[in-house]
């Protein structure tokens, strides 16, 4: 079998519906089961009733299955024997579609000749039937970009996949006899245009205490700063006039951040373009930034007051970062003399544990738990 135990996760308290994942040759597959039938009393079970699905890729890949996945759901008594069954299946198409689809000679003549005509010393990586490539670019300040190019195996007739992380995509555009060696070309030209930007992020991530990203990537436009006090301020940034205003929103008790706000509000006519973003807060804002060193030292200000963690791992299995880690705490008491942060789901599940909360539509009103200081959370939709 092409990969590991297959997770099986019920999305009901009844057990009639489960989410399944599982990879085969690397790649992940996952797909919902539901109407689940209850064990009969001889422990034999038919799953004749269940009905499958997964995203259209996946049903594209098992199309013309369809009999056999049916004949397989009335032979097998459990859902694990099935998912297993389907994870073999699985592993037979991918490996027979990957007999099928080898390159032509002249595919790898091709490819061959426009490496050559780049030059073997900015090729960072290649696949074993060249039909992943990754390409080096420096730019002006010495940073190395990675362009990552998927061939099909009638290339050229069908144009490459590219990406790389920029702040925005790329419009390389595929016209009749363009090569490998025009399609960067035209990120050399986009990344020619985000010099500033990323000099601004990086004056960001190295004068701030950034508190997300956690690892930021030359793609990610938004910085969160920590205030100091409980408070952080998120900032949004155009990549193509990195020098402009940002979108701004801080996070924080309202006794602490009405007095910045304001700050910014009265003195956002000082903002001068010619200045870095970070001279331009500073001197807007007008108050002392915590420094990236300070970080180890007051990380429990910035935890949870109910879990005491800073990141809550995401537990939902549709999301693409489950079991990765999530948000960090973006609800804070407005008590100034208590200010502790919360996260949002931590304090719905603490409110509705207490008695004397309230709940009006989809808004919980209770107290905080710290200092008993009257707050309201409104619940996140489903």
């Amino acid at each position: 079998m092409g990969g590991k135990e297959p997770l099986l996760l019920p999305l009901d308290a009844d057990l009639t519906s489960y989410y399944a994942s599982f990879s085969v040759h690397d790649k992940e597959f996952s797909f919902r089961f539901f109407n689940l039938p209850h064990p009969s009393e001889d422990g034999r079970s038919s799953l004749k009733d269940v009905k499958m699905t997964c995203d259209p890729e996946n049903r594209q890949l098992l199309a013309g299955f369809d009999d056999i996945l049916q004949h397989r759901l009335k032979e097998c008594q459990d859902l694990p024997s099935f998912v297993l069954e389907l994870q073999d299946i699985l592993d037979d198409i991918s490996f027979a579609h990957v007999k099928l689809s080898l390159p032509s000679p002249n595919f790898y003549r091709r490819v061959i000749q426009e490496i050559d005509s780049i030059g073997w010393n900015n090729l960072a990586h290649v696949g074993a039937d060249l039909t992943q490539l990754k390409f080096r670019i420096f730019d002006h300040a010495g940073r190395e970009h990675i362009i990552e190019v998927a061939l099909a195996v009638n290339y050229p007739k069908v144009e490459p996949k590219a990406t790389a992380d920029m702040p925005c995509v790329v419009d390389f555009g595929w016209d009749e006899g363009a090569t490998l060696k025009t399609l960067l070309h035209h990120y050399e030209e986009a990344i020619l245009q985000y010099q500033d930007f990323w000099t601004i992020m990086e004056d960001l991530d190295k004068t701030f205490w950034i508190m997300e990203p956690e690892n930021p990537c030359r793609s990610d436009t938004f910085r969160r700063i920590a205030l100091g006090g409980h408070c952080s301020l998120s900032v949004t940034i155009d990549p193509l006039a990195p020098r402009s205003i940002p979108e701004c929103r801080f996070f924080g008790s309202d006794a602490t951040i009405t007095p910045i706000r304001s700050k910014l509000t009265s003195n956002i006519y000082k903002w001068n373009k010619a200045k870095l973003l970070t001279e331009n807060l500073i001197e807007i804002l007008d108050i002392v930034f915590p420094l990236p060193e300070v970080n180890a030292q007051d990380d429990i200000s910035v935890s949870c007051g109910i879990c005491y963690t800073f990141r809550l791992p995401d537990n939902d299995p549709t999301n693409k970062s489950f079991g990765k880690e999530g948000s960090i705490p973006d609800r804070a008491c407005d008590n100034g003399n208590c200010g502790r942060p919360f996260h949002t789901d931590c304090l719905v599940e603490w409110m509705r544990t207490i008695s004397t909360t309230r709940q009006s539509f989809d808004v919980l009103f209770g107290e905080c738990p710290y200092c008993s200081h009257p707050m309201a959370v409104k619940l996140r939709r489903a």
